[in-house]
């Protein structure tokens, strides 16, 4: 950590720098009227500095009245200088305690980076774990990712592994940075990590930036691969949202053939700009009758909106093989001339 102006200091840094510049005798003297908190603040300050500039030093001395130690250029900290300076004020175990949260404090967080890891695999590795052990990591993992966990666990398993998680509180960190260790040892060994380089989403992305006749070619193929995979990227590579991009004529196309329940659910979730487009294109009373569904409407589920809304985009994606409507060009094409 660099300093170049002292006003970046807080407290507990400058604190840092004057007992790192004070020396042995005084830091054992300071920490042995500290609390054991802020014994680590101070340590981790001194940890985090590693290098101060002397006129930084300067500064910090005169704002604590002290003189400047002779010959003093800069100030070495580091997790070596702050283990020698806490073994001269406190006993072993103290420093060994200290120097732990410390060495806590700049680990990435238990759990981090799971991600990458397989599902798929990640539940075969756990599917033999106590349910709490189970509950924990499931408590890490970001909903979706720990939703495929569960779903390939042993049935009878999966209810006490939830009933644990909600009585899950507070946990020692040391116990969940040594389930962390042993888990991602067992994945590394199982190759369950790698980095997402492909999937629908990819191939969806690269389609959307090329030519038409390229897209509908290899769509084409994939469809009589998989019919449900060619869907999963037609619905990728048009969501939603992108129905504003329709111009007006395209619009009320699309509106004679989807129904208002349809569109009102579907807008439950869109953008202001969206729902502007659709009801700018409806009569004034529909647009006002759809508006005050939506104000009355109360919570829906997620999954309502998101199926109301793929309906509508494979609405769109038949008139548009039809010929009925335009989607905006791809890849630079020229849609109308």
């Amino acid at each position: 950590m660099e300093i170049k102006d002292i006003n970046e200091l807080t407290g507990v840094q400058k604190t840092a720098i004057l007992l790192l510049t004070l020396g042995d005798e005084y830091v054992q003297r300071v920490f042995k009227e500290l609390e054991r908190d802020e014994i680590v603040k101070v340590s981790k300050a001194m940890v985090e500095l590693e290098r101060v500039p002397q006129n930084i030093v300067e500064e910090v001395l005169k704002e604590f009245n002290e003189k400047f130690l002779s010959g003093a250029t800069e100030l070495i900290g580091g997790p070596s200088q702050a283990r020698k300076l806490l073994a001269k004020a406190l006993d072993g175990e103290s420093v060994e305690e200290i120097m732990k949260r410390l060495e806590y404090d700049y680990k990435p967080p238990p759990f981090k980076g799971l991600e990458n890891f397989s599902p798929t695999i990640m539940a075969q590795i756990l599917s033999s774990e106590h349910p709490q052990t189970l509950a924990l990591i499931l408590g890490h993992l970001p909903p979706h990712q720990a939703a495929e966990v569960l779903k390939n666990l042993p049935t009878g398993v999966r209810p006490e592994v939830l009933l644990r998680l909600a009585k899950l509180e507070t946990v020692p960190l040391e116990m969940l940075y040594e389930v962390d260790s042993v888990l991602r040892e067992q994945l590394e060994a199982m190759g369950g990590e790698g980095q997402k380089v492909g999937g629908v989403q990819a191939v969806a992305e690269i389609l959307n930036a090329t030519e038409r006749s390229i897209e509908e070619e290899v769509l084409s193929e994939i469809e009589t691969d998989s019919p449900q995979m060619a869907e999963e990227i037609r619905e990728l590579m048009f969501v939603f949202e992108d129905i504003k991009s329709l111009d007006d004529r395209s619009i009320r196309e699309l509106l004679k053939e989807i129904s208002n329940e349809d569109l009102t659910l579907a807008l439950k979730g869109a953008s202001e700009e969206l729902k502007e487009k659709f009801f700018s294109n409806l009569s004034e009373r529909a647009a006002t009758m759809i508006k005050e569904d939506l104000e009355i409407m109360g919570p829906v589920r997620v999954s309502d909106v998101e199926n109301a809304q793929r309906n509508i985009v494979r609405v769109v994606r038949q008139l548009e093989a039809e010929g009925r409507i335009v989607v905006a060009g791809k890849g630079g094409e020229d849609v109308l001339i």
